[in-house]
């Protein structure tokens, strides 16, 4: 059975989410299990990661570099690069950066 909710109840959902999240290095097959039941996510090879609130009409495409993260929003031209080791990272800690600057909202 699905479960109908609107993008901003996944949007809340997701925030909920990442304060229960414990401090943990950043694994991306971990990272979209978890985040899987309020965003469509899409995967290559765990290097380049889709990811969109379930509702929302735009993403993010993540890149997983050696050193860094590139952060591309769908249909627009910015990218936002957080850099640190993305093995030392945590997954808490890159939905908290992507949430922080507006990338999972429409």
């Amino acid at each position: 059975m699905c479960i109908k909710r609107s993008p901003l109840e996944n949007y809340v959902l997701l925030l909920d989410l990442v304060l229960k999240m414990r401090d943990k290095p950043f694994k991306p097959k971990t990272f979209l299990k978890k985040i899987r039941p309020f965003c469509k996510t899409e995967h290559s090879n765990f290097r380049m990661l889709h990811i969109r609130v379930r509702g929302a009409k735009l993403g993010v495409t993540i890149q997983i570099k050696k050193d860094c993260f590139v952060v591309c929003q769908n249909r627009l031209i910015h990218e936002f690069i957080f850099y640190g080791n993305p093995f030392e990272f945590s997954s808490k800690v890159l939905l908290t950066k992507l949430l922080k600057h507006n990338l999972l909202t429409a």
